[in-house]
């Protein structure tokens, strides 16, 4: 599946008009996986998916997408076919078939740029000449050489130049928020006696790389392990040592020597279908909302398929920066010679195609399949030694090798997650790959509260978290009959959840946070679980960027890269998505608007009762401004009073803590509306943060921000308002504005609309004031006529 297969038919084509046949004979992958399976010596673990996938087995053994087989997130169809298009390609002797290319930042006046040029060749080319074209914004930079006097082994040749370019000529390629995306068109034509090829693709300029540095390099410190051991007869063992303590390696990216904090999400196929993965308006769609919501990297995830031509293209276009798995993903794989021989075909092609992309900024090798093999997983244990062994073949000594053989301006992770260079030294399977000192970590936890940052690891970079919701009930009409969406869960609402224990996970998430009605429908637990997602990711990810300067004396700390699972969805059901499979933004999706601005204000009741306030910038100039406070009781949408605070230096790049105090003791010193106990001050008032630059219109500087110090079931003297909407109009030909009127503070107010090509500009948010205007922008020119609209919010009470 992953591998693009030529053949000469020149023998076989009839000419005129006779019709030619192509016939391709496809064996059931279910039953080629089964026999594998039974035909290899040494049974590969896990043996099957888990029940609750109803999926099929063994396809470990095939190179083909993983999660066809059956996902936590999708069904199993294991597909059949040709997927991709099939061609007559017309030549005379050879075939320009790829481009590599590296930019390096040369010195203070020019780019150098490398390009490596791959021919397949059924003959020995001689006397050819080849020219190089750039596109710049000020000429056409060109070079023509002789090329090419080498011998055709097994059908390919390389080649290549190098071209000096003026920084004058060209514009840096940035990730989305930091600058522009100038791409610039690289011709690459080869002639020969017989023939002349061409082919063009467009490339920007950027250098990329993944920092890894010991943290506290210039000052280590001795310190003192105590290791303790328990032997059968429960005695306890001290042993002490002394040794060179350091805090871990850094982890993250730099793009153009400025650190960059990777903001973003992981991507699965956007089709369960193979040949429907690839429709341009649906993957544009998809990377255009990454993009309107300020995220920069996007991690296209191992289980699934190297993607289109276009995905890659598109991601260029727009500043999105991909983390590329290749495809091995929660699964222990073979490592006989015939699987690593096709392993490096598949390797050495996909690295060719996608190599000159300056979207695509790190391979990894798999997921999660370091962390599985040394956790034992799959009851790997009682073997491990071999299955060490294969993990290194496939891993390092084929595809590692692969990789630095044919990209060498990229760096390779084996994993995901991953300890990066120190699990490297550990022969690279480390004793714990979940470090918080090194590389990435994936974090789930759904037995704790979601909404509590005491859980949350103090990571270097979070790759993936996330929790479950239900899509949109217009998105579950489309699938169910409406019989399966009366009570909840139904039979069929069941089968769609493929997580196990999935639907207890995601009602002790609402319960423990959130008021139910006394005979919840379908629709109320779409809006109910939505809600819970949507906070639970914007407090994870607010509590990871803002620690991304906080260095714990433990080492842990210093996080520089948030990416949520996920953003997409393959079926109506149950997923960790942020835009269901209706192309609908959940609650989620909207909130990542305010999570990942380039500046966002953060304020925490800590554990410790401490209220603290951060400050995060993205910006690359130091900033002055001012933040307040406005503190609510739950009993008036009117505030009961306003902090302000002094003029802020705010620094570039970093996060800053500009506010920790004794919770109770700053709000009694401003307040005492809030109740004299601190159990009514907790559950009486909440918190609204706003940050503006300093100047003369005291501008926003940041999306405003909230501090609930109680869960919304707990809260008092709060009344459900009533909320309405008092105005529509046509704003323009795609745009239609609504004006909302509340009685109240709302809480999550979300409005529904039946159609999916639009997006409103705010979706989900906190009512404070007696009347608030959204606009819904669609795609394509809509009519009032077309505009069905519905308004939900939270309700403490029910009648």
């Amino acid at each position: 599946m992953f591998v693009r297969y030529t053949f000469s038919v020149e023998e076989f084509l009839k000419y005129q008009e006779q019709e030619n046949v192509l016939e391709v004979i496809i064996k059931s992958p279910i039953r080629m996986a089964n026999y594998f399976f039974n035909d290899y010596s040494n049974k590969i673990p896990p043996f099957c998916v888990p029940k609750e996938y109803n999926g099929e087995c063994h396809v470990n053994y095939l190179r083909k997408m993983q999660s066809s087989f059956g996902w936590d997130w999708g069904p199993a169809f294991p597909s059949v076919g040709v997927w991709k298009s099939v061609r007559i390609v017309m030549f005379q002797d050879n075939l320009l078939e790829d481009i590599k290319t590296e930019t390096i930042a040369a010195n203070t006046s020019h780019w150098l740029l490398k390009t490596d040029i791959y021919i397949q060749c059924f003959e020995s080319i001689s006397n050819a000449k080849f020219k190089l074209a750039l596109n710049t914004k000020k000429s056409i930079i060109s070079i023509e050489q002789n090329c090419c006097n080498d011998i055709c082994v097994k059908n390919e040749m390389h080649t290549g130049v190098e071209l000096y370019v003026p920084k004058t000529d060209i514009n840096t390629w940035w990730p989305n928020g930091y600058g522009e995306q100038p791409l610039y068109n690289l011709s690459i034509e080869l002639e020969t006696k017989n023939d002349i090829q061409s082919k063009t693709i467009s490339i920007g300029f950027r250098t990329a790389e993944l920092i890894q540095e010991q943290i506290d390099k210039n000052d280590p410190k001795l310190g003192t392990r105590i290791s303790i051991k328990c032997n059968n007869y429960n005695k306890i063992e001290y042993t002490f040592f002394i040794f060179i303590y350091f805090l871990g390696l850094s982890f993250y990216f730099k793009i153009n020597g400025v650190p960059i904090f990777a903001k973003g999400t992981n991507y699965i196929p956007a089709n369960i279908f193979p040949e429907n993965m690839n429709d341009e308006n649906v993957i544009n769609n998809l990377l255009t909302a990454a993009k309107q919501v300020h995220m920069n990297t996007i991690r296209v995830w191992g289980g699934g398929v190297y993607e289109s031509d276009i995905f890659y293209k598109i991601c260029d276009q727009l500043g999105i920066m991909v983390w590329q798995d290749m495809m091995f993903a929660c699964n222990m794989y073979p490592a006989n010679q015939q699987f690593l021989e096709t392993v490096e075909i598949e390797i050495k092609q996909q690295i060719r195609r996608l190599q000159y992309h300056p979207s695509i900024i790190l391979w990894a090798g798999n997921n999660e399949n370091e962390a599985a093999l040394r956790g034992n997983w799959y009851g790997t244990r009682n073997n491990y030694s071999m299955f060490a062994s294969d993990y290194i073949a496939l891993y390092v000594n084929t595809i590692k090798k692969i990789v630095i053989e044919e990209d060498k301006t990229r760096h390779f992770l084996v994993s995901s997650p991953t300890n990066g260079l120190k699990s490297e030294e550990e022969n690279y399977i480390a004793e714990n790959p979940y470090s918080a000192l090194y590389g990435d970590v994936h974090y789930y936890n759904y037995e704790v509260n979601s909404w509590s940052s005491i859980f949350f690891p103090w990571t270097r970079f979070a790759s993936e978290y996330g929790l479950q919701s239900l899509p949109a009930y217009q998105t579950l009409q489309k699938a169910f009959d409406i019989n399966d969406l009366i009570t909840f869960p139904s039979p069929a609402l069941i089968h769609r959840q493929h997580q196990p224990l999935g639907y207890g996970f995601m009602l002790y998430q609402i319960e423990i946070n959130l008021p139910v009605p006394p005979n919840p429908t379908v629709s109320d637990y779409v809006h109910l679980s939505q809600i819970v997602q949507a906070r639970a990711m914007r407090i994870q990810t607010e509590w990871y960027r803002k620690h991304r300067n906080t260095l714990l004396k433990d080492g842990r700390g210093l996080t520089m890269g948030a990416l949520y699972w996920q953003l997409n969805d393959v079926w109506q059901a149950p997923t960790w998505s942020s835009i269901d499979y209706d192309q609908r933004w959940k609650m989620l999706h909207y909130s990542a608007s305010d999570f990942f601005s380039p500046i966002i204000i953060v304020p925490e009741l800590e554990i410790s009762n401490n209220l603290t306030i951060y400050v995060v910038s993205d910006s690359l100039v130091d900033l002055e401004v001012i933040f307040n406070v406005e503190i609510y009781s739950w009993k008036s949408d009117i505030p009961l009073t306003t902090y302000i605070s002094d003029t802020i230096l705010l620094k570039n790049n970093s996060a800053q803590l500009i506010l920790n105090e004794n919770y109770f003791n700053w709000l009694n010193a401003i307040t005492e509306k809030c109740g004299q106990s601190k159990d009514q001050q907790i559950r009486s008032c909440f918190l609204h943060t706003k940050l503006y630059y300093n100047n003369i219109n005291m501008t926003e500087a940041s999306p405003s921000n909230y501090m609930f110090p109680s869960t919304f079931n707990k809260i008092i003297g709060y009344e459900t308002p009533n909320i309405s909407v008092s105005r529509i109009w046509q704003e323009k030909k795609n745009q239609i504005n609504v004006k909302l009127e509340s009685t109240g503070i709302g809480l999550f107010v979300w409005l529904n609309v039946t159609q999916t090509d639009g997006n409103f500009n705010e979706n989900g948010f906190v009512m404070l004031n007696k009347t608030k205007t959204v606009k819904y922008m669609s795609n394509k020119d809509i009519s009032l006529k077309q505009f069905n609209l519905e308004i939900e919010y939270l309700r403490t009470k029910f009648i």
